[in-house]
């Protein structure tokens, strides 16, 4: 089998790009703080048709807002709030369980001592002009108090109020709390939980959360020809330790069922009313390959281009 001048260029231009893909390291997982309600609003909206007149507020430390990109749980880029600093959130996760040692977790108190410097919120109001009947955005929801805290009865609270109702979700219907996630240490999870454990965690390089949703739906129905509140709060209880936060997917919020991030996600086949017989095109996949499956289809790719001449 003899190889002409042109095959051998081709495939050794072939593996000269495989190379050089290969040799970019994976974004790093940043959050910056972040507390202009103009550009966080900026960063959460998408197709808002039939809606308008959007105003965003902010209520708690300034230590507990921002915007993080390239972040280990598929949503890609938007807006963080926490019962914590922000900044501590992105880094390797060193304690899993147990008080925390100095930089070693995520256990900021805000404020003075104890629970009441940190609730956070993030309230967005805007208009409806009545043609337009559902509110959608996707979410993270995560915290330092999985799982050793599951089934405790001061755990963290956290809601997402459309018009005065909690519409945080999981996929089977159940509110999205520490609780209905790890009803117990030992005898099980919620499988829209995932749990970042120290030793096996699957983004135990990349964030200090001990455990965090997989990509969340929500879906809550717009007052037409109204102004329209939606809050967004996560709350310390009993003290300021352990801290929990959620994140807002970028340009997800409108009016628009965004599609979804993952197969099996709290988006993927349900309703507005959270059932699970929703085939609509706004709700179709778009999972996104491993690292290793991508080179491998990028490899096949290449190498289909090029041919080997017998003689």
């Amino acid at each position: 089998m003899i190889l002409s001048a042109r095959s051998i260029f081709g495939f050794g231009s072939a593996i000269g790009l495989l190379l050089i893909v290969g040799s970019y390291p994976a974004q790093a997982f940043t959050i910056t703080r972040q507390t202009d309600p103009l550009i966080l609003k900026e960063a959460l909206l998408g197709d808002t048709s039939g809606l308008d007149n959007f105003e965003i507020t902010l209520g708690g430390s300034s230590l507990a807002y921002g915007i993080f990109e390239n972040d280990p749980f598929n949503l890609t880029s938007g807006v963080v709030l926490s019962t914590g600093d922000i900044q501590d959130i992105a880094a390797q996760n060193l304690q899993d369980g147990g008080f925390s040692k100095t930089g070693e977790d995520l256990s900021t108190d805000l404020g003075d001592p104890g629970s009441d410097d940190d609730s956070i919120s993030l309230e967005l109001w805007f208009d409806s002009d009545g043609t337009k009947d559902t509110f959608y955005f996707q979410y993270v929801f995560g915290s330092e108090e999985f799982v050793e805290f599951g089934g405790d009865e001061f755990n963290d609270s956290f809601s997402l109020k459309l018009n005065g109702k909690n519409l945080a979700t999981l996929s089977n219907g159940d509110a999205t709390t520490i609780n209905n996630l790890v009803p117990n240490p030992i005898i099980g999870y919620h499988p829209d939980f995932i749990y970042n454990s120290i030793d096996s965690g699957p983004a135990k390089d990349q964030t200090r959360l001990d455990g965090y949703t997989v990509p969340l739906l929500f879906s809550g129905p717009v007052i037409p020809n109204a102004r329209n509140q939606l809050l967004i709060n996560v709350h310390d209880v009993g003290d300021g330790l352990f801290d929990s936060p959620v994140f807002l997917k970028a340009g997800t919020f409108g009016t628009v069922k965004p599609p979804s991030i993952t197969p099996g996600d709290g988006g993927d086949g349900r309703d507005d009313n959270g059932n699970n017989d929703d085939n609509d095109q706004g709700d179709s996949s778009t999972s996104i390959p491993e690292p290793s499956m991508a080179l491998g289809l990028v490899t096949a790719a290449l190498i289909s281009r090029f041919s080997f001449r017998v003689k």
